[in-house]
C-alpha cells in the first residue's frame, strides 16, 4: 500500500482499464462523481458506486466492496478502503494480463503454424508482417488447408463440398489441357501432312506438268491438281501459261508503251485525267499489304503497267477495277510477264464485254446468271426480287476485278486458279458459291 497520501481511483491502472478511451475532461467529471459518492456517509450509496464502477467482479472484489459499506464515511477511511481495493484489482489485472499475454502468444504461434501457404500473416504481438518462405503451388492451399485460428473453422459438410469442388476443378483443368494438347498435336500432324502434300504437288508441277504444258494441261491428273489450288511457288508460271500470249506482246513493245505513255499524258487533258484516276486507284489497291501505296515498292511498277496498257489500248483506256487485276498478277510474276498477261487477259470474252461495255453481251451474261441463281438458289432469288436487288448491282464489281477486290487475297488467288482453269464460266459459279457460304 502506498502511504504518500490519498490515491485517486484512476491511478496505478486500477480503473484506467475501463476508461482508456475517455477524454481527459470526461475522466475528471467521472472522478469527481465517484469521489462525491464515496465521501458520503450513506454506505448503500458507497456500495452502489463501487459496484457500478467495478461491475460484477470476483469474490475478493465483492468482499472489498462490502468493506466500503462498513466505513464511517470519513475521507481517510474511504481512501484506505480504495487503496486496498486498488491493490486487489492490480493483482487481479496482473494475473489476467499474464494469462491474456500467454494466450496471445499461443494464438500467434498457432497462426504462424496453420496459416495459408504463401499468404502474408500479421503478428499481433510484435505488430509486424511475416512472409512465408514457401510459395503457393496451386489452389490446393486455398481450398484444402484449414483456416487460420482467428477465423471460425469450416463445417465438415462445407469442407467436404470444397474438396469435391476442388477435385472437379482439377479434373476439368486436366481434361481441357488434354484436349488442347490433342488438338495441337492433330494440328501439327495435319500441317506436316499438308506440307508434304504441297512439296509433292510442287514437284509434280515443276518436273512433269510445266515442262510438258501443251501435252499435260488438259489431262485429268493436271486438272484435278489444279482444282485443289496451285502452290504459290508455281502459281505465276501456271497463270502465265494458262493465259498465253496470243497477242505476241514482247519486252520492246512494253518499253515503247511506257515511254509513249508519259509523253501522251502530257499532251492530252483527257489522258491527264486518266493518269489521275490511275494514281488514285493504286493507293486503294490491297491497302493491307502497303506495297502499292505511295512510297511502296510496287507503286511505280503498277503505275507503269497501267499507263502502258492505256497507251496500248486507248479505246478501252483505264477503268476502275483494272488496277486489282494488274496488282494480283504483279504479286505472282515479274513486271513484263504481268503486263503480257494483263493485255491478253483483257481480251477474254467476258472481261472484254464488261470493260468495253458491250450491252448485248453483258445482258446475255446477266440472263444466264439469273437463270442459274433461280435454279440453284430459288429462295434467295425470290428475296432479291422482292427487295429489288438485281444482279447488275453486284455482279459488275465482282467481274471487273475478278473477285480480287471483294475477297481476301488468299481466297481470291484460289478463284483465279480455277478461273484460268475453267475460263469465264467459273466467274458465275464463284458468284453463286459466294451466296451459299
Amino acid at each position: 500500500m502506498n502511504d504518500s497520501g490519498p490515491i485517486s481511483p484512476f491511478d496505478n491502472g486500477s480503473l484506467s482499464y475501463y476508461f482508456d478511451d475517455l477524454s481527459i475532461s470526461d475522466r475528471e467529471t467521472i472522478a469527481e462523481d465517484v469521489s462525491y459518492t464515496i465521501d458520503s456517509d450513506d454506505s448503500s450509496c458507497s456500495r452502489t458506486a463501487c459496484s457500478s464502477i467495478f461491475g460484477s467482479g470476483p469474490d475478493d472484489l465483492e468482499s472489498e466492496t462490502a468493506m466500503f459499506s462498513s466505513c464511517s464515511g470519513s475521507i481517510t477511511k474511504s481512501n484506505e478502503c480504495l487503496i486496498e481495493v486498488d491493490t486487489s484489482i492490480d493483482t487481479t489485472n496482473l494475473n489476467l494480463g499474464k494469462t491474456s499475454e500467454c494466450c496471445l502468444v499461443t494464438i500467434g504461434k498457432s497462426i504462424q503454424k496453420n496459416n495459408y501457404i504463401g499468404v502474408k500473416t500479421f503478428d499481433r504481438i510484435s505488430t509486424r508482417t511475416v512472409d512465408n518462405e514457401d510459395k503457393i503451388a496451386g489452389s490446393t492451399a486455398l481450398i484444402l488447408n484449414c483456416r487460420p485460428a482467428q477465423i471460425p473453422a469450416k463445417l465438415p459438410k462445407e469442407q467436404l463440398e470444397h474438396e469435391k469442388l476442388y477435385e472437379k476443378i482439377l479434373q476439368n483443368a486436366k481434361k481441357n489441357e488434354s484436349e488442347k494438347a490433342k488438338k495441337h498435336k492433330e494440328y501439327l500432324k495435319q500441317k506436316l501432312k499438308n506440307e508434304e502434300r504441297l512439296a509433292n504437288v510442287t514437284q509434280i508441277w515443276t518436273q512433269e506438268i510445266i515442262p510438258n504444258w501443251n501435252q499435260m494441261y488438259r489431262t485429268k491428273r493436271c486438272r484435278d491438281l489444279w482444282w485443289n489450288g496451285l502452290p504459290s511457288s508455281v502459281r505465276g508460271k501456271v497463270w502465265s501459261l494458262a493465259i498465253g500470249n496470243d497477242l505476241l506482246i514482247n519486252e520492246e513493245l512494253y518499253k515503247s508503251c511506257v515511254s509513249n505513255s508519259f509523253n501522251k499524258f502530257k499532251d492530252s487533258e483527257a489522258t491527264m485525267h486518266c493518269l489521275e484516276c490511275i494514281h488514285l486507284d493504286i493507293t486503294r489497291t490491297f491497302p493491307h499489304l502497303g506495297i502499292f501505296q505511295q512510297g511502296g515498292p510496287y507503286f511505280d511498277v503498277l503505275k507503269r503497267i497501267l499507263s502502258a496498257y492505256v497507251c496500248l489500248r486507248p479505246d478501252i483506256g483505264y477503268i476502275q477495277g483494272m488496277c486489282f487485276i494488274a496488282a494480283i498478277l504483279l504479286l505472282n510474276m515479274e513486271e513484263l510477264e504481268a503486263f503480257i498477261c494483263l493485255v491478253n487477259l483483257m481480251e477474254s470474252p467476258c472481261l472484254n464485254a464488261f470493260y468495253t461495255v458491250n450491252q448485248r453481251l453483258m445482258t446475255s451474261y446477266f440472263t444466264t446468271y439469273n437463270d442459274l441463281l433461280k435454279h440453284n438458289l430459288s429462295k434467295l432469288n425470290t428475296h432479291f426480287n422482292l427487295i429489288g436487288l438485281t444482279s447488275e448491282m453486284y455482279l459488275v464489281d465482282w467481274i471487273y476485278s475478278v473477285f480480287a477486290k471483294s475477297m481476301n487475297l488468299e481466297l481470291a488467288s484460289v478463284i483465279w486458279d480455277n478461273f484460268l482453269r475453267d475460263n469465264d464460266q467459273f466467274l458465275f459459279r464463284a458468284a453463286l458459291g459466294k451466296f451459299t457460304q
